[in-house]
């Protein structure tokens, strides 16, 4: 089409236009207004609007379960071929997870046992694991519809008010539309690497479901020139120790939704992205809508707040993974190509291959623990240090999960926990000699000195801090404070 053809004919990129442009309503500039004050050559009445938007409500699928479409467009992007699981792949699975169970039972207390294992294409993990997704990207999704409401609502001009008046649910149908393209297309990208159900570092699927995508097992093994038995068991075993580990530690989920949830609140929609979608619709083949809007929507990081979270997120997964490499690394010591196979999979998890890096510019979602080496630094040394116990101990409560200060000082991560403990114990011992005041005072005639008060609050507080003492000499590591330096 023409551009004069764009400009009269196609009331989307008017529409768009007018709601994302840089010389849209919200800017002020570049517009020529006509009687109404819309802009010149902005014709829509009330029915043509009507009519249009049925005609998007179509195109978004109004009413549709967002999952489900998440799932069509995810399979449909699936690279072929995409081979079905043979007998044989079925029989090698089910091996594989077995020795994996056995070994792992010797490297960790962590329970890794009754798991059903199983191998699944490429289709089938983007079925399986799409409630998953649907979780953890959730706030990403909730961000992506506020982003869009607020600019509509600061860009729609007092004249198409009263047009756009009954359209609120359509464009919130749009917007879930919208991601769930999105999220599908980089799901369905994202399944031509992925080995397992857990190697993202997210637990996408119930803790009791052990899978292997098999067509890329063979491809990954191939490409390492080790031989596929071996990758399958190594595999399992971290598949194993990623299921063990969220489920021994219950809480870990919701950090890694807490630290997604910081990240996604600092993204920002690319409007611009819109407008530009906006101007290449042909009225007359709405359809084509659907292929411009699998496009990155979002924009990267920018503001000191948005790298912190980024930052947050990426060492959180690579704590998780680097807790991994160490107890499978262990738990596969009678594997001759561990050390290959190991070495592989870090280069795989510290940098973004090409569908990484679509599903970050499609959801706007950076999976890649860059600091995996230096998390599995800070394991391994407690491990020599305290054994498996001091290793996994780190999961038995929040604050004692690694910060940055430990991936950079693997070394020093156990000084400064008793450093953090002293600290928490002269704040207890301040707010004991604080409360110890407090009640004295309310509880005296008015006439004692403030010496003789004193003196009573640091007895108390004495007696309060002896107590604590006794107490925390007695209490497991679980009960140690740590900064939320996270």
């Amino acid at each position: 089409m023409t551009d004069d053809n764009n400009n009269e004919q196609n009331p989307f990129e008017q529409i768009f236009g007018m709601l994302f442009g840089a010389n849209g309503p919200g800017s002020g500039e570049g517009e020529d207004k006509n009687e109404s004050g819309m802009p010149q050559g902005f014709q829509i009445d009330p029915s043509m609007m009507a009519t249009i938007m049925n005609q998007m409500q179509g195109l978004f699928g109004q009413g549709a379960d967002p999952q489900a479409q998440a799932v069509s467009i995810a399979q449909k992007a699936v690279p072929t071929p995409d081979p079905a699981v043979t007998d044989e792949a079925e029989r090698a699975t089910t091996d594989a997870f077995r020795l994996a169970e056995l070994w792992l039972a010797e490297a960790t207390e962590f329970s890794v046992a009754n798991r059903s294992a199983r191998p699944l294409r490429r289709t089938d993990w983007v079925k399986e694991t799409m409630p998953g997704w649907q979780k953890f990207v959730l706030p990403i999704k909730e961000n992506m519809s506020t982003a869009l409401t607020e600019t509509l609502e600061s860009q729609v001009p007092a004249e198409m008010k009263g047009i756009l008046a009954g359209a609120s649910s359509m464009f919130g149908s749009m917007s879930d539309s919208m991601f769930a393209m999105q999220i599908g297309q980089a799901v369905g990208a994202l399944s031509e690497s992925v080995l397992t159900g857990t190697e993202v570092g997210l637990p996408l699927l119930p803790h009791d479901s052990a899978v292997l995508v098999e067509t890329n097992v063979e491809s990954f093994a191939a490409d390492i020139d080790i031989d596929a038995s071996e990758v399958r068991i190594y595999l399992a075993a971290q598949e194993l120790a990623h299921l063990a580990l969220f489920e021994r530690a219950p809480w870990l989920s919701a950090q890694v939704e807490t630290a997604l949830t910081r990240y996604a609140q600092g993204l920002k929609v690319d409007t611009s992205q819109i407008e530009d979608m906006a101007s290449n619709i042909d009225p007359s083949n709405i359809s084509d809508l659907s292929d411009n809007i699998r496009q990155g929507l979002f924009n990267p990081p920018t503001t000191d707040d948005q790298k912190q979270a980024l930052t947050s997120l990426e060492n959180l997964l690579a704590v998780i993974a680097g807790w991994a490499d160490v107890v499978v690394y262990e738990a596969c010591k009678h594997l001759p190509g561990r050390d290959q196979v190991r070495e592989a999979l870090r280069r795989r998890r510290a940098t973004a291959g090409p569908a990484e890096k679509t599903f970050s510019t499609l959801v706007g979602l950076q999976l890649n623990p860059r600091r995996l080496r230096d998390a599995a630094a800070l394991f391994a040394y407690l491990e020599t240090q305290g054994g498996a116990e001091a290793r996994d101990q780190v999961f038995s409560h929040p604050d004692l999960l690694p910060t940055t200060q430990d991936l950079d000082d693997p070394l020093g991560y156990s000084e400064r926990r008793q450093a953090e403990w002293t600290n928490e114990s002269s704040i207890d011992e301040a707010l004991s000699r604080i409360l110890a005041e407090g009640l004295d005072g309310a509880g005296g005639t008015g006439d004692e000195t403030p010496q003789a008060s004193d003196s009573d609050a640091d007895s108390s507080a004495d007696a309060s801090t002896d107590s604590d003492s006794d107490s925390d000499s007695d209490s497991d590591e679980d009960d140690t404070d740590a900064s939320d330096d996270r």
